[in-house]
C-alpha cells in the first residue's frame, strides 16, 4: 500500500454543472511531480491559473500534466450558477470524502476562505466519519502556499473547457456525475 496525497479544486461554468476535481499523487512522487510542475510555471509567476491563460501555454502544461504520475476524478454535481454553489460543492465533497481510496492519507483544497473552508471541513469530516476513515490529514491552503493545487485547477478547467481541452486530459481524469 503506497500512501497518496489528494489536491482538489473547483472549476465552474455557466453549463449548470460544479466540477470539483481531485488529484491522487503517490507520496513517494510527490517531490518528482513538484519539481516537473515548477518547469511548467512561466519565470516570475507562483503558479499556472489555467483561466487566464493563452491557448498555447495550456496546450504546453497539458501536454506537461497527462504525462506525470497522477491519477484525477471530477465530480460534477448540477447546480444553478443564480444561486450558492454550496449545495452543489457538498454533494461533491461528499462523494469525494466516501470515495477516497484506502491508501489517501493527505487532503489538500484550495482555500476559499475561513468561512467557506469551515463549512467544507464540516461536510468533508462527516463524509470521512461515515466511511470509518480517521487516518486522513486535511487541509486547507492557498494556491500560492501549495504548488501540487495547480493540477486540480487545470484538470479541471480542461474538463469544462469542452473540446480539444477535455480530449487532451480524457487520460488521466474520470469523470462523475452526481445527482
Amino acid at each position: 500500500m503506497t500512501a497518496r496525497h489528494v489536491y482538489f479544486d473547483e472549476s465552474i461554468r455557466p453549463d449548470g454543472w460544479y466540477r470539483l476535481t481531485a488529484v491522487e499523487v503517490a507520496a513517494r512522487d510527490v517531490a518528482a511531480v513538484s519539481r516537473q510542475l515548477r518547469q511548467i510555471v512561466p519565470r516570475g509567476q507562483y503558479r499556472v491559473h489555467f483561466s487566464s491563460e493563452s491557448d498555447a501555454r495550456r496546450r504546453t502544461a497539458l501536454r506537461a500534466l497527462v504525462d506525470l504520475p497522477i491519477s484525477a476524478t471530477t465530480f460534477l454535481a448540477p447546480y444553478d450558477r443564480r444561486s450558492d454553489d454550496q449545495i452543489a460543492r457538498n454533494i461533491c465533497l461528499e462523494a469525494l470524502g466516501s470515495g477516497l481510496t484506502r491508501d489517501a492519507r493527505v487532503v489538500v483544497v484550495d482555500s476559499r476562505g475561513a468561512h467557506r473552508d469551515r463549512l467544507d471541513r464540516l461536510v468533508f469530516r462527516e463524509a470521512l466519519r461515515a466511511v470509518g476513515r480517521d487516518d486522513v490529514a486535511y487541509s486547507h491552503r492557498g494556491s500560492r502556499d501549495e504548488l501540487l493545487l495547480a493540477l486540480p485547477d487545470a484538470l479541471g478547467w480542461a474538463i469544462g473547457a469542452r473540446r480539444p481541452w477535455r480530449q487532451m486530459v480524457s487520460e488521466v481524469v474520470a469523470e462523475v456525475r452526481l445527482r
